[in-house]
């Protein structure tokens, strides 16, 4: 019997090979708009705080920061959990290509670093950090459509996003930055 969380994994996947134009949208979002995010928030903490150095330095560090705990996090989820990628446990899995590692599938790296970048954005008040909501959205559907997640790894990613952001807020607040 196949759960509600591979089933949910399959309608998505399912889809792979029928559009080259979704196929392309998918593994673009998979592979590629994480980078865009993260030259979205470098590129809008510079035109925010420019002049002031210290305030284009606090939101890189804290994100850097913010980042590094959260793989660790993830890192230390997916040791204790050792769930492999949907590719390895369903050979039927539609691959739009090969990921660099297969051991770890839960929590998602892509989803946690896509929200955390949304959160951080948020919380420094960047402008248009409501564009990079969608951003994420179109990271963690990928990652699925591209047969790299289930959905429970995106969300388990976003929660460790939200857990590192909130830990970021009050750390920022106490030190009233």
């Amino acid at each position: 019997m196949v759960d509600l969380n591979t089933k949910i994994f399959f309608k998505i996947n399912g889809s792979v090979g029928k559009s080259k134009l979704l196929d392309s949208f998918g593994r673009a979002g998979a592979e590629w708009v994480i980078i865009a995010m993260t030259a979205w928030y470098i590129v809008g903490v510079l035109v925010d705080r420019m002049p002031d150095k210290r305030l284009v330095f606090l939101p890189l560090v804290f994100l850097a920061a913010a980042w590094a705990i959260g793989w660790l996090i993830n890192l230390l989820i997916s040791l204790s959990m050792r769930e492999p990628r949907p590719h390895i446990s369903y050979p039927q899995t539609r691959l739009l290509f090969q990921p660099l590692m297969s051991w770890k599938s839960f929590p998602s790296d892509h989803s946690m670093s896509a929200w955390l970048i949304v959160f951080m954005a948020y919380i420094f008040n960047l402008s248009g950090a409501w564009a990079l909501a969608p951003m994420a959205l179109w990271v963690v559907w990928g990652r699925v459509y591209a047969g790299l997640h289930y959905p429970l790894d995106i969300l388990g990613g976003m929660g460790v996003a939200a857990f590192v952001a909130v830990l970021a807020y009050y750390i920022i607040s106490l030190l009233n930055i």
